[in-house]
């Protein structure tokens, strides 16, 4: 089964062909050139399979769309930069949408990474604390003749519990680490996490904000390539998943079914507002829309990025502070006693 390319990998494909295109070159030949110069397994196959593709119906579009490594709105693209014979510069804006989502997913991802690192590690000593520490102090105690206090006892007994069962809780922290690398990795576990995230008070903004930025972005590129609004519209929305804004598309949408101009539908529908929509009619009247949706995409961009950065500026300190506080709580359930046996000794 094919697999689609990922962001980096789409990046470097559009960079490089429209480099070639821009030179003077023929599809035909870049693509050639590309093959001969490819060194990983996936490049060969991606290039060979739209070289095939290309001599048989000598459209790139076609082959793009034959292949199932690109998406459609990639080949819509791609046909109408044939067409108007701007292809290197469609896909050289292609590069640019590529190269941030790929921006994106690493923030994310790093996002991610880095607070469950610090859970797992501090889970880790947690469980250490309990199945093997606390029983030696259970054995000082005991020479001591001394009982650990009902804190104490009660953290003991879980460190026995998972000890008895380590077999099973073992299994249950593979089986959450693999529904972690699901929801992170996997396209639907990311669909699913998404729905999640929606209902989250703080990070629900996040994929709204990036959304309207691959919106603006999608936008930007078919006003560049002097596709009809109807169109920009359609293949914007593929590039989304939100459903606020996929309604706000819809409704715009509707709007320029009924006679509506492209700025007052994206108006009226609520897709933007304030100072967003006067720079768009401004950009409409002066035709510069696709400079103005490009600014706002990067806007859109800046705002998600300092979203992320808020979230993992409280998050990141919390954990610190829980679980700190869980392992001190553990240390002191038996150091305190101790302490006041020491103390009497002392005197």
């Amino acid at each position: 089964m094919k697999h689609k390319l990922t962001a980096q990998e789409l990046c470097n494909f559009c960079q490089q062909l429209g480099v070639l295109i821009h030179s003077g070159m023929g599809p035909l030949e870049s693509l050639h050139i590309l093959l001969e110069e490819s060194t990983t397994d996936t490049d060969r196959e991606v290039l060979s399979n739209l070289l095939s593709s290309m001599e048989k119906t000598g459209s790139l579009s076609q082959a793009v769309t034959d292949s199932g490594f690109f998406s459609d709105s990639m080949a819509a693209y791609i046909k109408t930069g044939e067409q108007t014979g701007c292809l290197d510069e469609i896909l050289d804006s292609l590069s640019e949408h590529y190269e941030q989502e790929q921006e994106t997913s690493e923030q994310i991802r790093s996002a991610v990474t880095y607070p469950l690192l610090m859970l797992g590690m501090m889970g880790i000593v947690i469980v250490v604390l309990l199945v093997k520490v606390l029983p030696i102090f259970r054995q000082v105690f005991q020479q001591m003749g001394m009982e650990m206090n009902g804190f104490s006892s009660r953290l003991l007994n879980a460190g026995n519990v998972i000890t008895r069962y380590s077999a099973f809780f073992l299994i249950l922290a593979v089986l959450l680490i693999g529904c972690i690398l699901f929801l992170c990795l996997n396209k639907k576990g990311q669909q699913t996490l998404a729905k999640i995230v929606l209902h989250l008070p703080v990070l629900r903004d996040i994929p709204v904000a990036l959304d309207y930025s691959r919106m603006a972005q999608g936008l930007a590129l078919g006003q560049k390539s002097g596709l009809s609004p109807e169109t920009s519209l359609a293949l914007a929305a593929q590039m989304i998943s939100h459903p606020l804004v996929l309604e706000r598309l819809q409704k715009a949408a509707d709007l320029l079914n009924t006679g509506y101009a492209f700025s007052d539908a994206l108006k009226e529908s609520g897709l933007f507002g304030g100072m967003e929509i006067r720079l768009i009619v401004v950009a409409f009247q002066s035709g510069t829309a696709d400079d103005a949706f490009a600014d706002l995409s990067s806007r859109y961009q800046d705002n998600a990025s300092a979203l992320i950065t808020r979230v993992i500026s409280v998050i990141e300190p919390t954990i610190v502070i829980i679980l700190s506080v869980l392992v001190g709580l553990v240390l002191l359930s038996v150091m305190m006693p101790l302490l006041g046996v020491l103390a009497d000794i002392a005197m």
